[in-house]
């Protein structure tokens, strides 16, 4: 019975979280307007980082795949090449679920030192991106200083769940920009050169990450936290 309920609710789950991405992903709800040379920044790639977490890799694969073929048929996503737009993103949700599960019970010393790197490598993308857009680059190292505290003082409280959900959030979303970016030059699609991928990369993919990780935290949390009362309601 319980091996049916999780497949059962897997089913449910991925389906609820296709239906989320397509709506984010057909809609201008989930392509932000930024003045970038991407021109937009996204969310919709967020649904399959959380399935990939909440069910294990196979669902954040299947999220991921309705990501990307969401993204093709989009009329607000310009590029039709599917090596660019579906491929790649098949493993957002994936990625994002190996991350967490590697690191939910990891030390807290070890936690500690991904977080000193992530954020020297965040502020270092900051710097970059305040270039060519100051307020972007003073946004960017506002929120990796802020999101610093934070992780600091739930590491403090030895709650390893927090840092491991962020993590995995901002290695789901930069999964998505890396892989994209580096599909686009391989097939020199829109004119995207190693250099104009840089600068996307570092001007909008770091803000989405950023953003991933914090939807992930309060998403994920609420979900686990509402699921842990029920199984507490019917003991």
């Amino acid at each position: 019975m319980q091996t049916e309920d999780r497949a059962i609710r897997r089913v449910i789950t991925a389906g609820l979280l296709i239906a989320i991405t397509l709506l984010l992903a057909l809609t201008p709800v989930g392509f932000i307007p930024v003045p970038t040379p991407a021109g937009s920044a996204t969310i919709a790639h967020i649904p399959a980082i959380i399935g990939g977490i909440l069910e294990g890799p196979l669902v954040g694969l299947i999220v991921s795949l309705g990501f990307g073929f969401a993204s093709f048929i989009s009329p607000l996503v310009p590029i039709k090449d599917p090596l660019v737009i579906i491929f790649p993103r098949l493993l957002i949700g994936v990625t994002a679920a190996w991350v967490y599960h590697a690191l939910r019970r990891s030390k807290v010393s070890t936690l500690t030192g991904l977080l000193v790197v992530v954020v020297a490598f965040i502020l270092y993308a900051a710097y970059e991106v305040s270039k060519s857009y100051l307020w972007l680059g003073i946004l960017i190292a506002v929120a990796a200083v802020a999101g610093a505290v934070a992780v600091a003082y739930w590491l403090r409280k030895q709650d390893v769940a927090v840092v491991s959900l962020a993590t995995a959030g901002i290695a789901g979303s930069l999964t998505n920009t890396v892989l994209v970016l580096t599909a686009a030059v391989l097939r020199q699609v829109a004119g995207v050169t190693p250099e104009v991928a840089l600068g996307i990369g570092l001007s909008q993919g770091i803000p989405e990450a950023v953003v991933s990780a914090i939807v992930v935290v309060i998403v994920v949390g609420a979900v686990r936290q509402i699921g842990s009362r029920r199984r507490g309601s019917q003991l």
